[in-house]
């Protein structure tokens, strides 16, 4: 199925790039699944979903935080995909500070958390960034820190709890059609990897740009 999926994918794709109108700036490629038979009233049945993207963002990195003890800090600060790094004494500023909190969590995509902050991250920001969809994702003991960025700067997330829908970018609009079409093809596999009856839960596809209509993937082979 994977295969005759990744061709309908680019047929969608190559339609939504030609029928567009000029933006005077990049749009975003994203994709919709819709999912039904799955209720989301049962906590087994929500969940969120990081998905690293074989191809990347085609330039819309993901904007990573890292919250680390001195020694990962100063490693942290010499990572080109890193764009901030909090120690304690920010972190510890940031408790029952609720505006700076809430700056803090919008301005980044991911957090990544040294693990022995990780209850101070959730009582500085856990709120701030639970009310954006976010978490802070403790750094597993040994990883590298520079491999673990990289993967974060082309990585997105999917969120299925309140909707039926998995939602995501998978790209630009300048990208190759075939590299969207493979980021498209990971996102969908691993959404339907995490639904009880797989592929079966799966209504419906659509691709789209940010600012035009959406197109519907044919899922029959």
């Amino acid at each position: 199925m994977s295969k005759a999926l990744e061709k309908n994918i680019i047929e969608a794709i190559e339609e939504v790039k030609k029928s567009t109108e000029p933006r005077k700036f990049k749009q975003s490629i994203e994709l919709l699944i819709n999912i039904e038979g799955i209720d989301l009233k049962k906590p087994e049945n929500r969940f969120v979903e990081d998905i690293e993207l074989p191809n990347g963002l085609g330039g819309k990195k993901r904007r990573i935080c890292v919250i680390a003890t001195p020694a990962l800090g100063s490693e942290a600060r010499k990572i080109p995909e890193i764009d901030r790094v909090i120690e304690r004494d920010e972190l510890e500023s940031l408790v029952g500070n609720k505006r700076a909190a809430k700056k803090i969590a919008s301005q980044y995509d991911y957090f990544l958390v040294d693990p022995p902050l990780m209850g101070l991250t959730a009582k500085a920001l856990g709120a701030a960034l639970g009310g954006r969809g976010k978490r802070p994702i403790p750094i597993p003991p040994g990883a590298n820190i520079i491999d673990l960025a990289k993967k974060y700067s082309r990585t997105v997330t999917v969120n299925v709890r309140k909707n039926p829908q998995a939602m995501c970018m998978i790209g630009v609009e300048d990208m190759d059609t075939r590299s969207l079409a493979e980021n498209a093809l990971t996102a969908i596999l691993k959404v339907a990897d995490r639904l009880e009856k797989h592929f079966n839960n799966i209504k419906s596809i659509y691709v789209k740009k940010t600012m035009d209509k959406s197109v519907k993937v044919v899922l029959e082979g």
